[in-house]
């Protein structure tokens, strides 16, 4: 049936609850947004344990600036597996650059990501009707399955582009980005058809208010969408302020989210959890199902860990000439 189909179905992009913490997969405007002469990061979800076959997705990556003509542009890569539906299994080898600049007190970003994706389907991890074994009674994927047209593998250039931008004002910092991914529209399929695969749209936006010297509040939401497909997510964070150091804040954070799928329906609640304590940041999360799922899955979600190592900013940032009266 998935073969069958296969001209009118949509594949599930890869996702994490925790966008924020994974910012090369959410927008290649992110790659070099920070403060720090470089960074690595890593992002792991298993979804739907309980279902014998359910998503997995990994990523890890890094990225770094440079400073050409006391320009901030800024380099970095992603890989990126996922393991869906038991057998079929997607990689993603993504280069990304981006260019920094502050204009009018708004910092502006603009970002560019072309890669590969590869992706891998098992056949004897399947039966096919040919492979009945007529003396045993049973399927048999040894056996030759006379699928002449579709193949298990294949390759296709990506390429994603991303926009960013924020400023503070006072004890208030929004933030906005907006991503498009596939605007090449490569070719998609298992089989010998021209599929295309749609540009999938990402729009985020955050808002960071600082009540005072200990405590943070951040609200944040991202929308997708991709031809009749649109998937939101929505939350907000209280981070309070252990120490602050002259290069990194040490701290610890908790909040809730929530996901709506297609047509606004409820499809899960999502509860986080995480830290930074001096070059690293550590965040958990936990999907907790609201959807029609929720009977075979038992209202279990999704686990997802998210790790950041950010090292110092050596350039120059602040200048402080002492005054000395006599």
């Amino acid at each position: 049936m998935l073969f069958l189909n296969a001209k009118h179905a949509l594949s599930q992009d890869v996702h994490f609850s925790q966008y924020y913490l994974s910012p090369l997969s959410l927008n290649p405007a992110n790659t070099g947004n920070y403060k720090g002469d470089y960074r690595f990061f890593g992002n792991y979800r298993s979804q739907w344990k309980d279902i014998s076959k359910a998503y997995n997705t990994f990523s890890a990556g890094g990225d770094f600036n440079i400073y050409p003509k006391n320009q901030q542009v800024s380099g970095g890569l992603i890989f990126i597996n996922d393991k869906s539906g038991g057998n079929l299994m997607v990689n993603k080898i993504l280069p990304s650059a981006a260019v920094h600049r502050k204009i009018s007190g708004f910092n502006l970003h603009a970002g560019i990501q072309p890669g590969i994706v590869i992706k891998t389907i098992d056949f004897y991890s399947h039966s096919f009707p040919n492979q009945l074994n007529w003396n045993s009674g049973k399927f048999d994927n040894t056996l030759q399955n006379n699928e002449t047209n579709v193949s298990q593998r294949f390759t296709y250039f990506d390429l994603n582009i991303g926009f960013g931008a924020s400023r503070k004002f006072g004890k208030w910092e929004p933030e906005i980005g907006l991503s498009y991914f596939h605007i090449n529209r490569p070719r998609e399929s298992f089989l010998n058809n021209n599929n295309k695969l749609p540009i999938r749209q990402a729009y985020n936006i955050g808002l960071n208010y600082y009540l005072n010297s200990e405590i943070i509040l951040r609200a944040y939401t991202l929308y997708g969408t991709t031809t009749k497909v649109n998937d939101m997510v929505s939350g907000f964070n209280v981070e309070y302020i252990l120490s602050k150091g002259p290069f990194f804040t040490n701290s610890v954070f908790a909040g809730i989210m929530w996901r709506d799928g297609y047509q606004r329906n409820a499809d899960a609640g999502i509860a986080t959890v995480g830290m930074n304590y001096s070059h690293y940041t550590i965040g958990f999360s936990y999907d907790v199902t609201f959807s029609k799922l929720k009977t075979a899955v038992d209202s279990k979600g999704a686990f997802e860990i998210a790790i950041i190592y950010r090292a110092k900013n050596t350039r120059l940032t602040k200048k402080e000439i002492p005054c000395e009266r006599y």
